[in-house]
């Protein structure tokens, strides 16, 4: 094409426009506005790709579980009585003072690049345990000391050594970061017949918010607060109760007016039950196998918390009655501690709010979200010697004893016994007032509902 060619060819289309100006620029306005909903919205997109947010910063070592889930699985899993399972394994054996486990894997597991699985691909950071790998298919644990609950360790997937390669069904291709933070993944499953999925991950609840609004990402997983997400008809809401974790009052035992246990059961009585919450009695979910229905029940009892009161004034002054009650907690939790602090206020009790955006070292109460091990072995929670996370300084010479017997001891039947003489005495001893266990929130565009099932069924 010469030169003159392209002149006349830029005079017809320049005619063309200015006798056609109107149309021209209300396409472009048309356009302009299509693109921006494109962008915000993503009516047209992929029918086979699902953008995810999680809220939290993470690196390669410690991505949330509800990612690597999407990779791989465990060797074993819970069934939603907490009983652990064989998965990737046929089983095991353990020695009569539970020091050697051995676990054997099935055949003909591959890794998703279709290699074999062999035991000695397999990392596990266990302290005070040593690792061996007799054969291909078996893995060893020697422990210095007894401890039943073992394999309620190998629920979490498995990766081979030093890398992020899995069982599968996805793989992960790519990966973005900004410094030594992730910020996106890509996970991809072979044949596509499950969705392509991009994560994207972010700092808090409420730039995640942002990011669903913004377009950057079709739903947003494990919300605690709903308060960040505008109302709109094209979002819905899935919600599950999370038997992992349990919404706790934690009581300072050391504390000069804490320390009297009749006014630690005074304030369980007079918690409030949360409205729209599963109410928690106990430091176990109630289908639990270890779960004791028969111990003693707090929350919501205003004659029992006056009974209780009227046998600590027996014991602390006036003054020490008289002085402030200070329950902390974080901003996802405030609307929480504002009723326990009003009912508590109901006793006469000088009660008030500390919010804090952490976990504060020194506390009087503490209302906080303790995450619920898979096996009934509490032991790093309530032991005395357990300086670093028995965070109410809890000391109880019966239930250090049940909790240490519960992680020698070998069958169910004598494990429950112990543990269910853990709950008698350590809810009467009210160390901390249990509430609930808490929701999880899943967010989502109508649109992507079926894609979310599919991975959500995985």
């Amino acid at each position: 094409m010469n030169f003159r060619s392209v002149r006349l060819f830029v005079l017809i289309v320049t005619e063309y426009i200015r006798r056609n100006w109107v149309w021209f620029v209300g396409g472009v306005i048309v356009l302009s506005f299509f693109t921006f909903l494109q962008i915000k919205f993503q009516f047209l997109h992929s029918e086979n790709i699902l953008r995810i947010g999680f809220v939290g910063t993470y690196q390669e070592h410690d991505l949330p579980d509800d990612v690597t889930g999407f990779i791989s699985t465990g060797l074993v899993k819970a069934d939603n009585q907490g009983r652990i399972k064989p998965n990737l394994v046929t089983g095991w054996e353990v020695n009569n003072d539970a020091t050697e486990f051995k676990f054997r894997l099935k055949d003909n597991l591959r890794w998703i690049d279709k290699t074999a699985v062999k035991a000695s691909d397999l990392d596990f950071n266990i302290p005070n345990t040593s690792i061996s790998y007799p054969d291909e298919r078996t893995i060893q644990f020697n422990l210095k000391e007894s401890y039943s609950p073992l394999p309620s360790l190998l629920i979490k997937p498995v990766f081979k050594k030093g890398t992020l390669l899995g069982i599968g069904p996805y793989k992960l291709t790519k990966i973005e970061k900004s410094r030594i933070f992730i910020t996106k993944i890509t996970l991809q499953e072979e044949n596509l017949r499950l969705p392509v999925i991009q994560i994207r991950f972010y700092p808090n609840e409420k730039v995640a918010a942002v990011g669903l609004s913004l377009g950057e990402v079709q739903a947003l997983l494990g919300l605690t607060n709903l308060k960040a997400i505008p109302k709109n008809l094209l979002v819905a809401v899935k919600q599950t109760t999370d038997y992992s974790k349990i919404v706790t009052i934690l009581y300072q035992t050391t504390d000069a007016l804490l320390g009297n246990r009749s006014l630690r059961q005074a304030l369980s009585y007079m918690a409030p039950k949360i409205a729209g919450e599963e109410e928690a009695d106990n430091p176990y979910p109630p289908k639990f196998w270890a779960y004791n229905g028969d111990s003693k029940k707090y929350l919501s009892n205003p004659k029992e918390a006056q009974s209780a009161l009227e046998r600590a004034e027996s014991s602390l002054s006036e003054d020490q009655l008289r002085s402030e009650l200070i329950l902390t907690t974080t901003p996802n939790l405030e609307d929480v501690g504002k009723q326990i602090v009003k009912a508590w206020k109901k006793l006469g009790l000088d009660a008030k709010l500390r919010v804090e955006s952490g976990i504060p070292q020194n506390f009087q109460a503490l209302l906080t979200t303790q995450s619920i091990p898979a096996d009934p072995d509490q032991y790093f929670l309530w032991h005395a010697t357990q300086t670093k996370t028995n965070l109410t300084k809890y000391d109880s010479k019966r239930v250090d004893k049940d909790l240490e017997d519960g992680r020698k001891i070998i069958t169910e039947d004598e494990r429950k016994a112990k543990y269910f003489d853990f709950q008698k005495t350590l809810l009467e001893d009210a160390p901390a007032t249990f509430l609930y266990f808490p929701k999880t929130n899943i967010v989502y565009l109508k649109k992507v509902g079926p894609l979310l099932d599919k991975i959500l069924s995985l």
